[in-house]
């Protein structure tokens, strides 16, 4: 006899927690800010100035007026003449003349000349002969 193994799965159970989704609808009034444009007219000010005058009475003090007199000296002017003698100025003149000499002087100076002079290189040619080698 033979005995053979034969491996057989077996299910098992396992318990696992559902999440239950709940809906919940909850209404929420929320103030909305409206903007509502109105033209108002603004009476405009205009300012006016009154003069008011109130009478016042005020007292003041005048001074009298005295007349004063006063003699006073002044002395006569007298003018004096005077002769004064005054010499006549001639006038006198010197010539004087000047004598410039110029004397020219003739300075030889050596004058250089700067030449570029350009000359031709040789042109060289290298030949290469290849000569072959004899072997005994």
């Amino acid at each position: 006899p033979m005995i053979q193994e034969e491996i057989v799965h077996v299910p098992r159970v396992i318990q696992q927690e559902r999440q239950h989704h709940i809906h919940v609808e909850e209404i929420v009034d929320v103030v909305v800010e409206q903007r509502v444009e109105e033209i108002v007219h603004v009476p405009v000010v205009q300012s006016q100035e009154r003069i008011v005058q109130n009478p016042v009475e005020i007292q003041v003090e005048v001074p009298r007026v005295t007349v004063i007199e006063k003699t006073i000296e002044v002395p006569k002017i007298q003018i004096e003449e005077k002769i004064i003698k005054v010499p006549k100025v001639t006038k006198t003149f010197i010539d004087t003349t000047i004598q410039n000499q110029i004397q020219t002087i003739e300075v030889v100076r050596p004058k250089i000349v700067q030449k570029i002079v350009q000359r031709k290189k040789p042109i060289i040619q290298e030949e290469v002969r290849q000569v072959p080698k004899i072997m005994k």
